[in-house]
């Protein structure tokens, strides 16, 4: 088995970029799925963020079913085809150079069926007559009053050979962001490149912020910029979308931090990519005296941005509505410092290697004003920059 390596880019991180992690010191895995084992890996990243080690990193992931077995929803938690959460811990001190990109040659022989003509056909687990039946679906427990926003996604997989750094480095070509990630357990591999803050943390100071992103348009409409952006901001649905979740992150933060020092220093922000404008904001807060990095855990996942208000009746409709797990897709990605410092992803834009196989996920918040085919058209935008590194990687593939 290969040794695991994460990868991490984007200033979002705070350390130096690129941070190339290699020759774990230990791994703590939670190798089954089974609910019962989060406790000691969270207990676990407890241990390093106290050490006192700055120079200790532990680096990894928890997935979407983690954060519901930690939320309490045991009923709604279905095993995912990974890990339920995966960390490897490593000394800094020793880190070797940051390896070049891979390019294909470099990366051992590996062939990718052409995007246009897949040797299978992908596996698309929703397909447009379902996801409207699931839009519907949300849209009706709306009118009941069980839910104001649901976030629904779908997953498309593709049979295919392709290193996970490589696939890393077309993502980051195609579209720097700030919380990009690549981790290899050995096993499988999550390749991230996340434009979601989801948590910073630093436990000696008590400072703890999230950037949650709700609302998307693609960069140019009527082939004007201003006017993507003029659009987004203006709209209502949008807004509505957004102030909801916005608020469901303040509540969540509310619970491990100390009362009145949960505020918004930035509301409903324009924050544009290289295809794509989305609404942000950031919400920050003070912890409470004592509260530990698996405390402010509990209270947050699964990110409101990828789940619905209010949570725990948003995921009910995500578990009857998707048919498969997401695993490490909208969960939390990223790493644990010794010096109490804490920064995680929302594993948006985030691909699965296992196997033969590479998976992907894209959705979108469904409201009460949702049109099922302007949603799925939007996971189709959101999607854009994964194909496109797929087709060229299997251009690059083909040349002799």
């Amino acid at each position: 088995m290969a040794s695991p390596t994460v990868f991490l880019r984007g200033p979002g991180w705070r350390l130096p970029a690129p941070f190339d992690l290699r020759d774990p010191l230990e791994v703590r895995t939670v190798e089954a799925d089974r609910p019962g084992d989060l406790a000691g890996l969270l207990a676990w990243l407890d241990e390093v963020a106290a050490s006192g080690r700055p120079e200790r990193i532990a680096a990894g992931f928890l997935t979407y079913e983690a954060g519901v077995a930690i939320e309490g929803s045991r009923e709604l938690f279905r095993p995912p085809a990974t890990p339920l959460a995966w960390f490897a811990l490593f000394d800094t001190a020793r880190r070797g150079k940051t390896d070049p990109p891979v390019k294909p040659s470099e990366a051992g022989e590996f062939r990718t069926p052409p995007v246009d003509e897949p040797e299978t056909e992908p596996l698309i687990d929703l397909d447009l007559a379902a996801w409207s039946a699931a839009v519907d679906s949300i849209r009706d427990g709306i009118a009941r009053g069980d839910v104001y926003q649901a976030n629904l996604t779908r997953r498309t997989a593709r049979e295919l050979r392709i290193p996970a750094r490589y696939l890393a480095d077309l993502l980051w070509e195609e579209n720097p962001v700030p919380w990009a990630i690549c981790i290899e357990t050995g096993r499988q591999a999550v390749v991230s490149n996340s434009p979601e803050l989801f948590l910073y943390a630093d436990l000696r100071s008590g400072r703890v912020a999230s950037a949650p992103i709700k609302g998307t348009v693609p960069l140019l409409l009527d082939g004007s910029e201003d006017a993507a952006r003029a659009a987004l901001l203006a709209s209502e649905k949008d807004a509505a979308e957004h102030l909801m979740i916005v608020d469901l992150v303040r509540n969540d933060l509310g619970r491990v931090c100390e009362a009145g020092s949960v505020h918004v220093p930035a509301f409903r922000t324009v924050r544009s990519f290289r295809h794509l404008h989305h609404l942000e904001s950031t919400v920050a807060g003070t912890l409470r005296g004592g509260a530990r990095l698996s405390d402010l855990l509990a209270a947050t996942l699964p990110g409101g941005s990828i789940t619905g208000a209010p949570k725990r009746a948003a995921l009910g409709f995500i578990r009857r509505l998707e048919p498969v797990a997401r695993g490490p897709y909208t969960g939390a990605a990223g790493y644990v410092r010794g010096d109490g410092t804490a920064v995680f992803n929302v594993a948006i834009r985030t691909a699965l290697l296992q196997g033969r196989t590479v998976s992907y996920h894209a959705g979108g918040g469904i409201v009460w004003d949702s049109d099922a085919l302007r949603e799925w058209e939007e996971t189709e935008t959101k999607s854009h920059e994964f194909f496109r590194a797929l087709a060229s990687a299997a251009r690059e593939s083909e040349v002799p």
